[in-house]
């Protein structure tokens, strides 16, 4: 019988959860679950993946307000996060990367954002070269019904310069990209949130179907 394949996590807020990853990087736990919807790492958007493809979790470095650039905060192309994708001896079969929307808050250049994205990936790929690394573009959320809270405005043009930055990494660095954006039939703001960027309950399941369907056209 084919072991199940070990994945892990790279991102900031949207992915985090107490136990799972850092603690001093959380923004959801059990106690915010009244709150938020999301009462334990099973109502997370990437525990929800991982499952559905009967897989388990080596490692997720997520931290909330951290950015890709290492011009930002804890950078998720530093050597040391990566390298916390492994567990002692075991290393990832698949990773996951959703991270950058502090960038863009942070005023993070894009072609900063750019090369210290594809630095990553190169990165990445050097210290786990037999991982599958997926690579998500960037999405927002709406409050309520949409499409009464539409993409964060302040993003503006910014949202889809920051993804084809991450489009031209994946493509450069040879890792696949998780087109979350560009899936067609969803509208702009595509899961329901609790302030255009965080996910509740029902965010995260619609944040792990654009997932879901998206890795569908993955090689396994």
């Amino acid at each position: 019988m084919q072991n199940p394949s070990r994945f892990s996590v790279l991102g900031d807020s949207v992915s985090t959860f107490q136990g799972c990853t850092p603690a001093s990087g959380v923004y959801y736990a059990p106690s915010t679950g009244t709150v938020t919807g999301v009462h334990s790492a099973e109502d997370t958007w990437w525990m929800q993946v991982i499952r559905a493809r009967n897989g388990v979790l080596l490692s997720n470095n997520s931290w909330s307000g951290s950015t890709i650039s290492a011009a930002g905060n804890l950078g998720a192309c530093s050597e040391g996060r990566i390298r916390k994708l492994s567990v002692g001896e075991e290393a990832p079969d698949r990773i996951l990367v959703f991270s950058g929307l502090n960038d863009i808050s942070r005023y993070i250049s894009l072609e900063t954002f750019r090369q210290d994205y594809a630095l990553m990936l190169r990165r990445i790929r050097s210290r786990y070269p037999d991982a599958v690394v997926s690579c998500g573009t960037l999405v927002t959320g709406y409050l309520g019904e949409p499409p009464l809270f539409p993409r964060l405005s302040y993003f503006g043009q910014r949202l889809a310069e920051y993804n084809q930055a991450i489009r031209d990494a994946a493509e450069e660095t040879g890792a696949h990209l998780a087109d979350l954006a560009a899936l067609d039939g969803i509208c702009e703001s595509r899961y329901e949130s609790m302030d255009g960027l965080h996910p509740t309950g029902t965010g995260m399941r619609q944040l792990a179907q654009l997932w879901l369907r998206c890795l569908e056209q993955d090689a396994d």
